[in-house]
């Protein structure tokens, strides 16, 4: 076998010459994150046929994205912080589009239990834990971080930021 260095072991060569798939410390997030994709996307398949309506495109596409593109671009150094940005915005479009039609399909009586259960909370609180997970494998990488950004606060602002342009196009151009 070839090794650049004596300490390599064969995984580490392997994984180089791209013979192995994912590194053995991240396989597990990347393997979570895939999983919870395809649920998610085969759950939102179900729900909405991309044959029903046009606005089914996007959630399709960046469900397909989050199972086929991000997965392996979260196993390498080079291509982690865009899988992480592609995730993060992916998981930022999916709340906004579900908070939206939640919100224009309230129930007559808002009670907190139809709240809870009459919306999608339950499918955005799941989706933000693939938020959680590209943490979980950008701090592989990056253990002491990347400074102010993508923490949980750099996602918050920008989930607030996404939210004011939105509902201002939403109410303005109606």
């Amino acid at each position: 076998m070839y090794f650049e260095s004596p300490e390599e072991d064969i995984y580490e060569a392997k994984l180089r010459r791209g013979e192995m798939p994912f590194e053995k410390e991240i396989r597990g997030p990347i393997l979570g994150l895939l999983f919870l994709s395809l649920g998610g996307w085969m759950l939102h398949f179900r729900i909405h046929q991309i044959t029903g309506s046009p606005s089914n495109y996007v959630p399709f596409f960046i469900g397909l994205m989050g199972m086929v593109v991000t997965p392996p671009l979260f196993n390498y150094k080079k291509t982690v912080i865009l899988a992480y940005l592609l995730n993060g915005f992916g998981v930022l479009i999916g709340t906004l589009a579900m908070a939206a039609f939640s919100l224009s399909h309230l129930p007559d009586s808002l009670t907190l239990g139809n709240l809870i259960f009459k919306s999608t909370l339950g499918d955005i609180l799941i989706l933000f834990s693939k938020l959680f997970i590209g943490q979980v494998i950008l701090s592989h990488f990056y253990p002491t971080g990347l400074g102010r950004m993508f923490t949980l606060s750099w996602w918050v602002r920008h989930f607030v930021y996404f939210t004011i342009a939105f509902s201002l196009g939403h109410f303005l151009w109606r």
